[in-house]
């Protein structure tokens, strides 16, 4: 994208390199922080404080607009996997661009939540969405990597992307929680800013390649040749020769049995003279 590589000459230089790993060490470190928090009564809870809230921003808690990239959307043995899988396709997609194109993938997708924070301002927004819009990144880039899981079972990368695509499909279409909904849209949001144009540049170049096939398919079945006098075509006999006629008026051809052997076209008034 032109914009990006002008951004890009302007403001690399500001990039955060290894941002993937570093949201992981918060995440870590807030869990850990909520846990030791969660042994002394009577202790603040990070996890309530530090997440994004419009009704609090709006009261004057602003930080909540940084702290709540750094708060987990979970905390069992799934989410630290999750967690995993974002460290390395957040790498992937970081050695893949570049520091200064991740960071701004991030960050769209970290203001449209904000956004969504205001829209719904009484509901904590959670980074969860974000992380999958990291997981649909990466199969467009990597779409034949496998996951191993447990390190044994084979997975491809695009049947997760799948599954991600399906959940957004039943999230929008029956979900009743407008916070999910907007999230989802938002996550959407800097995957087609970045993969738009490429999907459909694919799209048109698949649909071009259909109609060439249908093209070549049609003239595959419609016949060259076709005998004027018995319908032979050269697709029900590839071996046979045909010739026009200099004898009949208009462009009338036959094949080599009835070249000789056939009533010529005249004009009408000029008689049809023998074969």
């Amino acid at each position: 994208m032109k914009l990006l590589d002008r951004l890009e000459r302007r403001f690399g230089r500001f990039a955060v390199p290894n941002l993937a790993l570093l949201i992981a060490m918060g995440h870590g470190l807030v869990l850990v922080m909520s846990w030791l928090n969660a042994s002394q009564p009577g202790s603040a809870d990070v996890l309530q404080d530090w997440r994004l809230q419009g009704s609090e921003v709006v009261a004057g808690e602003w930080w909540r607009l940084l702290t709540f990239l750094f708060v987990p959307p979970g905390s069992d043995i799934l989410f630290l996997f999750a967690l995993y899988l974002f460290v390395v396709m957040g790498g992937a997609l970081e050695n893949q661009w570049g520091a200064f194109r991740f960071n701004v993938y991030m960050l769209v997708g970290c203001v449209s939540s904000v956004a969504v924070a205001f829209i719904v301002p009484d509901q904590a927004v959670t980074v969860g969405y974000l992380g999958l819009s990291v997981v649909l990144a990466f199969a467009c880039l990597f779409p034949d990597f496998r996951l191993y899981v447990m390190f044994v079972f084979p997975v491809p990368i695009k049947f997760l992307a799948w599954f991600v695509w399906f959940y957004y499909g039943v999230t929008l279409l029956s979900g009743s929680n407008w916070l999910d909904k907007l999230l989802v849209l938002a996550s959407i949001l800097n995957f087609a800013l970045f993969f738009g144009s490429d999907i459909l540049l694919k799209i048109r170049s698949s649909k071009r390649r259909q109609q060439h096939l249908r093209q070549v398919a049609r003239e595959e079945v419609t016949p060259f040749h076709t005998c004027s006098h018995c319908g032979l075509t050269d697709k029900d006999d590839s071996q046979m020769l045909f010739q026009y006629c200099s004898r009949c008026d208009g462009d009338h051809e036959y094949c080599q049995d009835h070249l000789r052997d056939h009533e010529h076209v005249v004009e009408e008034g000029e008689g049809l003279p023998a074969g």
